[in-house]
């Protein structure tokens, strides 16, 4: 838009210097010619009066020429702009045309941003808000840690009473609720006393697996919140040392002597990383308890302990259901060969009966019937409601059962 005004200022300008030179020429000329004029009157006459004469016809040629340029210079000027105006309009319309996609696509865009920018703070206070609340989650989870840390250092039966919630949970987990008694300690007695283990998985055909939950946990924390690593280090071969306690403890109760079904004692400990610190500390701790017949196990490991004997029973319950199903089979066969057989004499029976029928219904057409006819015929039946029935024979067989007639024949 502005290049095109540039161009008709450019125009007009050139048009205006064109018309004032040739004014000016124009000018020119006549003066000279006056002053000609006025000379050669001159020579002839008053010089004053050629002056005068000459000035005067100069101011009105200067004048009428000045009058001639203005309305010339109008003219022009109301042509370009004319012209101007027509091809202001023209380019108007093409500009138009050139931004109007624009202008849509901007107005998009700008409604676009928009609803973006809503969507964006719509997020960013859903954001905010979970971070709130994780951050509230953590402050509680924090909280309950240092509630559970505290307790567990303070009490062995707290320490204790977490291993048995974690055994019941597992054995849930496990399908194994059932076969496990875990509700309460179970006290096994022997000849020289008694031994009391946390739970007693049962496995088919009369065994058990005795488990017992250990948290060794003072020398193991003790560890954890050192700084330097050189006595991290002592606390934590002291840990591993606790754990190879523990398991010397469950070896010396001996549980498989006072059980039948299984030869290892499992010595469950609730938390992965107390087990996985004694085993960096002590590579061969596992061999040792094997070693002893002690089996130390994790969560997972116990889990995968107790769905294996789980296996065992739902193997035993299925032979359970087959032989239970074999014998209700062999019963129901049982039961329908003395109904077949039972059927069987029946049908001999009903053919029987249709015989006699059969024969006494002839009888009845032979000898009774006639009579019968002969005293309605003698009016002796008049007053009755009713008169002698006619009874038709029964013309079909009982159906033989044939695949027990070899054996009705026998009987």
């Amino acid at each position: 838009m502005t290049e095109a005004l540039d161009i008709v200022i450019i125009i007009i300008a050139s048009g205006l210097g064109i018309g004032l030179g040739w004014l000016l020429a124009k000018m020119k000329f006549s003066t000279e010619l006056v002053r000609a004029e006025v000379e050669a009157q001159a020579a002839q006459g008053n010089k004053a009066t050629l002056v005068a004469e000459m000035e005067s016809v100069a101011t009105a040629v200067a004048r009428q020429n000045s009058e001639d340029f203005l309305r010339l210079a109008e003219e022009r000027l109301g042509k370009v702009q004319s012209e101007a105006n027509k091809d202001y309009d023209a380019r108007k319309k093409e500009v138009e045309l050139l931004v109007s996609p624009i202008k849509e696509h901007l107005e998009k865009l700008e409604k676009a941003t928009n609803d973006m920018e809503k969507n964006r703070e719509g997020a960013y206070q859903g954001i905010k808000r979970m971070v709130e609340g994780l951050q509230e989650q953590t402050t509680n989870l924090r909280d309950t840690n240092v509630k559970l840390s505290t307790a567990l250092r303070g009490s062995i039966k707290a320490r204790g009473n977490w291993g048995q919630v974690a055994l019941k949970n597992i054995a849930e987990a496990a399908g194994m609720l059932e076969h496990c008694d875990f509700d309460v300690e179970v006290t096994l007695k022997s000849g020289a006393g008694g031994a009391r283990v946390d739970l007693l998985a049962k496995i088919p055909n009369g065994g058990h697996v005795p488990v017992d939950s250990k948290v060794p946990l003072a020398a193991y924390w003790d560890g954890l919140e050192m700084d330097d690593g050189e006595a991290r280090a002592l606390k934590m071969k002291e840990h591993a040392n606790d754990v190879k306690k523990h398991v010397n403890d469950l070896a010396a109760r001996d549980y498989p002597r006072l059980l039948e079904g299984t030869d290892f004692t499992v010595m469950f400990i609730p938390a992965e990383p107390i087990l996985s610190t004694a085993f960096e500390y002590e590579p061969s701790l596992q061999e040792y308890a094997f070693s002893k017949h002690v089996l130390i196990v994790t969560p997972v490991t116990l889990l995968a302990l107790l769905r294996t004997v789980g296996l065992y029973w739902h193997q035993q319950s299925m032979a359970e259901n087959a032989r239970e199903i074999h014998g209700q089979a062999k019963e129901f066969y049982e039961r329908a060969t003395k109904f077949s057989h039972d059927l069987a004499k029946l049908g001999r029976n009903l053919n029987t009966v249709v015989g006699a029928y059969n024969d006494a219904v002839a009888t009845y057409d032979s000898r009774i019937i006639p009579s019968g006819r002969k005293l309605e015929a003698l009016k002796v039946t008049e007053g009755m409601q009713k008169t002698m029935a006619e009874l038709p024979e029964v013309g079909s067989s009982v159906r033989d059962i044939k695949h027990l007639k070899r054996d009705d024949d026998d009987e």
